[in-house]
């Protein structure tokens, strides 16, 4: 609800997956591997538990919770409580995100 009591609007345009601990999918960057907690088409958020120095871009490989892996390349657009979100200059087809979906209601 905003100040006046109005029922405020989602802002986000793509499906998100939510993720529980210990079922999430993986972020490898190469450096370092991140544990991700929730992916739509348009971006990730993962944890960065040790604080890492990080690059304003994030290049690496999501490894799904299938094993599939797709490219990514973002921008971090936040960082708070130990959390990065990132936009992706590809999205992840809505095709991979469906997969995706279907994977967690069969598997876990």
């Amino acid at each position: 609800m905003d100040m006046n009591g109005h029922a405020e609007r989602e802002k986000r345009s793509y499906i998100r997956i939510v993720y529980r601990p210990g079922k999430r999918p993986r972020l490898d960057t190469s450096n370092t591997v991140f544990e991700v907690t929730d992916i739509s088409e348009g971006g990730i958020r993962f944890l960065n538990n040790a604080d890492m120095a990080l690059p304003e871009f994030i290049k690496g490989i999501l490894i799904f919770l299938d094993d599939e892996t797709i490219d990514i390349d973002g921008k971090i657009e936040w960082q708070r409580n130990h959390e990065v979100g990132i936009s992706l200059k590809y999205m992840i087809p809505a095709a991979t995100i469906e997969k995706e979906q279907r994977h967690i209601i069969l598997n876990c």
